[in-house]
C-alpha cells in the first residue's frame, strides 16, 4: 500500500483568455516545473490534459496540497486563477507504474467531485478536500479553514500578496525586503495589513493535520517536497514573480 494524494486543477474563466495558447503553454511549463520540484526524491505523476486541466498524483498525504498551495501563490494570471479538488488515501499500486491518463481509483473520483463542487460555486474558492476518511470532521475543519483563507487571500492587494508569497518561500522579513528593495518595516506593514500570518498559518496547520494522519500508517516524507519547491523558487525568484 502507498500513501498518496491527488489534485485536479482547473482554471477560472479560461474561455475568456484572449490567447488560449499562452495559457496552454503556461500549464505545460507548470507540468515540467512540478516534475523538477519532485525530481527523484518522491514519486509523482503529473499531466496537463486537454484544455486547462492539470492532474497530479504524488506520494504522501500532503504532497498534492503543498504543491497546489505553492502553485496558487506563484500563479501569473490574476483574472484566471486556478482551483483544486483534492483527495488523499492509500492506493494499491506504486505511483511509478500508474498511467495517470487512464487510472481509475476512488481518490481520483473524490478529487474530481471536489473540483466539480468548486466549479459550481458562484464565488469560487481555491481548494476543497473530499475523502473517505474515517474522521469526516477533520475534512470539514480543513475545508472551513480553506474558506477563511480564501477570503483573506482575495482581499490582499498585489503588494500584500507578493509579500505573503515571498515570505512563504523565505520565512525571513529581511530577505523579502532585500528582494523587493524596500525597508523591513515597510515589508512588515504589508505582511500585517494583508493578514499574511493567518494565510500561512492555515496552510501550515492543514499540512500538519495531513502529516499526522499519514504517520498513523507510514513514514513522513512531505517536508522534502516543500524544501525542494522552496529551493527551486529561490533560484529563479525574480523570473517567477516578474521582479
Amino acid at each position: 500500500m502507498t500513501s498518496a494524494s491527488v489534485f485536479i486543477m482547473d482554471v477560472s474563466n479560461s474561455s475568456s483568455v484572449e490567447n488560449g495558447e499562452t495559457l496552454s503553454r503556461y500549464l505545460g511549463q507548470l507540468e515540467s516545473t512540478i516534475k523538477t520540484w519532485y525530481g527523484k526524491s518522491v514519486s509523482v505523476q503529473v499531466s496537463h490534459r486537454a484544455g486547462d486541466e492539470l492532474i497530479l498524483l504524488a506520494e504522501g498525504y500532503s504532497s498534492a496540497f503543498i504543491t497546489a498551495f505553492y502553485i496558487s501563490r506563484i500563479w501569473k494570471y490574476k483574472h484566471n486563477s486556478p482551483y483544486f479538488g483534492l483527495s488523499f488515501g492509500h492506493i494499491e499500486k506504486s505511483i511509478e507504474t500508474i498511467d495517470i491518463e487512464k487510472w481509475i481509483h476512488p481518490i481520483v473520483k473524490q478529487a474530481r467531485t471536489a473540483n466539480e463542487r468548486l466549479k459550481k460555486q458562484k464565488d469560487r474558492e481555491s481548494f476543497f478536500f473530499l475523502t473517505d476518511d474515517d474522521e469526516p470532521g477533520i475534512q470539514v475543519l480543513m475545508n472551513g479553514m480553506l474558506s477563511l483563507q480564501h477570503v483573506i487571500s482575495t482581499q490582499q492587494t498585489d503588494i500584500q500578496r507578493l509579500v505573503c508569497s515571498l515570505y512563504l518561500i523565505y520565512r525571513k522579513q529581511n530577505a523579502v525586503a532585500d528582494i523587493l528593495g524596500k525597508s523591513a518595516p515597510t515589508v512588515y506593514s504589508h505582511f500585517k495589513k494583508g493578514h499574511s500570518e493567518q494565510v500561512l498559518k492555515s496552510f501550515q496547520e492543514i499540512v500538519s493535520v495531513l502529516e499526522s494522519l499519514q504517520k498513523r500508517t507510514s513514514a513522513d516524507l512531505e517536508h522534502r517536497i516543500e524544501v525542494k519547491i522552496k529551493n527551486d523558487l529561490k533560484s529563479q525568484v525574480r523570473e517567477v514573480f516578474s521582479l
